[in-house]
């Protein structure tokens, strides 16, 4: 932490990392904004070209990594690969610095990229029955924005309630969860937004649209400034205590499951 300028306003340099989807993403953020942002959409580079990356966005910028006050990384919902690989580069980049961790949840970053829309349905991960799926609506003028059965959390900071509460379920259950909601314009973001739209589409009566592309992923600069936030409001934790939110089970526990549902054996490590 430092101050900045004659003000002596609190200000810090954070390096952010977006591991959550095939997105790979690292940005450095402080007090003036996003400094550098870099990313690739491409599966399966995430552990090959992390490190180099985050190295490559602190040489552009001019900082060493001693400079750093903070770092922060998408927590999740999203790939169990991506989020294990991005928690895992955080705890020894975070360990070897002595620096903390802004854990951000992945969908405040969309929701933060979507705050313009009136209703943001979010349909992350692309296993079948296994997608976290949530919807996020404006709060009215005459209703105060923790009015909702989950109560207050990170969408009250831009005027929704969530009302439906995040969690790991098909398409058509997260349908039935919109109910008359979706008579209306539901704008949908997310890596499969795009597959959601289409059973929309197919189970008609829906008014489901896919928000621009360039919103359908997170992104580390966004992710970056809600980590500055999170580590000048002290939450953050330590590299010990930084682990992911996988809302669902891996594919390797739901195959374990329904073998032990068949009654077939079961090799166990």
């Amino acid at each position: 932490m430092r101050t900045f300028g004659k003000t002596g306003t609190k200000t810090a340099r954070v390096l952010a990392i977006e591991t959550s989807t095939k997105l790979l993403g690292v940005a450095v953020v402080d007090n003036t904004g996003i400094r550098c942002e870099l990313t690739i959409v491409e599966p399966r580079i995430h552990s090959k070209m992390l490190l180099p990356l985050c190295m490559q966005a602190m040489d552009i910028v001019g900082l060493a990594p001693g400079d750093l006050d903070c770092l922060a990384v998408s927590g999740g919902p999203g790939s169990f690969t991506g989020l294990r690989i991005g928690f895992a580069t955080v705890q020894g980049l975070a360990f070897s610095l002595d620096k903390p961790v802004a854990k951000v949840p992945t969908f405040q970053v969309y929701l933060r990229q979507c705050s313009a829309y009136p209703r943001v349905g979010i349909v992350q991960g692309k296993a079948r029955s296994q997608t976290v799926c949530a919807l996020y609506e404006k709060v009215s003028e005459h209703k105060e924005a923790w009015e909702t059965a989950s109560g207050p959390g990170f969408w009250t900071e831009y005027g929704f309630n969530e009302t439906v509460p995040a969690g790991a379920m098909a398409y058509n259950q997260f349908l039935n969860d919109l109910g008359d909601k979706a008579l209306m314009p539901v704008w949908v973001t997310g890596d499969a937004a795009e597959q959601f739209s289409g059973v929309a589409v197919e189970a008609g009566t829906y008014d489901v649209r896919v928000v621009d592309s360039h919103l359908r992923l997170p992104g580390p600069g966004v992710l970056g400034l809600i980590g500055l936030e999170m580590f000048l409001e002290g939450k953050v934790v330590c590299a010990s205590s930084a682990v992911p939110e996988y809302y669902r089970r891996s594919q390797a526990e739901v195959v374990f499951a329904r073998k032990r549902m068949k009654g077939d054996s079961v090799e166990h490590p």
